[in-house]
């Protein structure tokens, strides 16, 4: 049982590390060229899935822990942090549009 708690936690921190590289990603994409956003999504998927797929294979093949526990943790650490870094994310946007914004005012004016 402590194995399996082990493994679920060390699953949801590299889940969480998985969520940080995609949010530091999505700010590049945003701050970058925000147009191309709506793009960098399927990136985003193609490494949490690969993620999964990863713990799915190495929880299947060493029997360290039971494969639930790991994918369990692995989705956790994945979707939990992502509610903090949406928002910081909508933050960031709402900044961008209002300095655009003020851009267009001031040549505008």
């Amino acid at each position: 049982m402590i194995a399996n708690i082990i493994g679920a936690v060390i699953a949801a921190a590299v889940g969480l590390l998985i969520a940080f590289a995609n949010y530091i990603f999505s700010k590049k994409v945003l701050l970058k060229s925000p147009e191309k956003y709506s793009g960098s999504f399927v990136i985003r998927q193609i490494l949490q899935v690969a993620y999964l797929v990863l713990v799915y294979f190495i929880g299947s093949k060493t029997q360290i822990a039971d494969l639930a526990y790991l994918l369990v943790g692995a989705v956790a650490g994945m979707t939990v942090p992502m509610f903090f870094f949406t928002k910081k994310l909508l933050l960031l946007n709402d900044t961008i549009k209002t300095k655009k914004t003020e851009r267009e005012d001031k040549t505008d004016g």
